[in-house]
């Protein structure tokens, strides 16, 4: 099965979860998204919408993240970037030992040229309880390589 097929199946076991705990969040409630492997950054987390995102290498997940209404900026460009904050894949990526990259540049270019772009977008008024769920079980799923508090 691929990622994106994966993503799907688990998104279904999540409604039935969610319909269960009283709190359904049902395919009229999100979409997934793929953005390919070489993929463009999103440009904005559409209107109305949060999301949780991966970035895959192959079958394995590097990272899952969420984005909430108030951080538009994680879901769109913070993770292409190394000198930014907070925790990011680019500095992940840059400070992985098996990885040789000269650049913020070369990262971000390796990013977009070899990662697959997953995201998952849910109504906003499903609330930040919604995207907590849905990342908490796929990182439970995907086990993804550059999340250290897992």
């Amino acid at each position: 099965m691929n990622n994106f097929d994966e993503v799907t199946t688990v998104m279904k076991q999540i409604e039935t979860l969610s319909v269960t705990l009283g709190h359904p969040i049902l395919s009229t409630d999100y979409y997934v998204e793929d953005l390919g492997c070489k993929h463009q950054w999103p440009k904005q987390l559409p209107k109305g919408y949060i999301a949780v995102y991966f970035f895959f290498e192959g079958d394995v997940a590097l990272k899952i993240g969420k984005a909430n209404a108030k951080s538009k900026a994680r879901f769109t460009s913070q993770h292409y970037r190394i000198n930014t904050t907070k925790s990011t894949l680019a500095k992940s990526l840059m400070n992985d030992s098996d990885r040789h990259f000269d650049d913020a540049g070369e990262v971000k270019n390796w990013m977009l040229n070899n990662l697959q772009r997953i995201n998952v977008l849910i109504k906003e008024d499903k609330g930040k309880a919604a995207t907590e769920l849905v990342e908490a079980i796929m990182h439970y799923r995907f086990r993804p390589t550059y999340e250290g508090s897992i």
